[in-house]
Parts: C-alpha cells; sequence; structure tokens
C-alpha cells in the first residue's frame, strides 16, 4: 500500500472519531438541558435556537 493510501485512511479515521466525539458532546449537552423544567427552558430557547447549528446543513438527516 503507497505512503498515500496509508495517510487518506488515517485521516478518514481521525475524521470519523472527530464526527462521533462530537455526536456524543452534542447527546450530552441535550441530556443535560432535558433536567430542567421546561418553564425556565421556554425563557431561553430562542437563544439556543440561535447557538445550536442546524445539523441538516451538514449531514441531511433532518
Amino acid at each position: 500500500m503507497s505512503q498515500t493510501s496509508i495517510w487518506n485512511i488515517v485521516q478518514a479515521l481521525s475524521a470519523f472519531k472527530s464526527q462521533r466525539r462530537r455526536d456524543a458532546n452534542h447527546e450530552h449537552a441535550l441530556r443535560e438541558l432535558r433536567r430542567f423544567p421546561p418553564h425556565l427552558l421556554a425563557d431561553c430557547q430562542r437563544e439556543l435556537e440561535l447557538t445550536v447549528p442546524e445539523r441538516r446543513a451538514c449531514d441531511g438527516t433532518r
């Protein structure tokens, strides 16, 4: 296997691990938010929507 092919595999694995880490961090943040009562979250819902990036634009899943 050529050096370039090995490097491409390493880069692909690194990108995959980074995406999984971001997904895990996102899920953890959502779990933490669910701990708060809904009436408190309603006060900051608009700000949350502005700061949370829309995943649909990135991966088309939503």
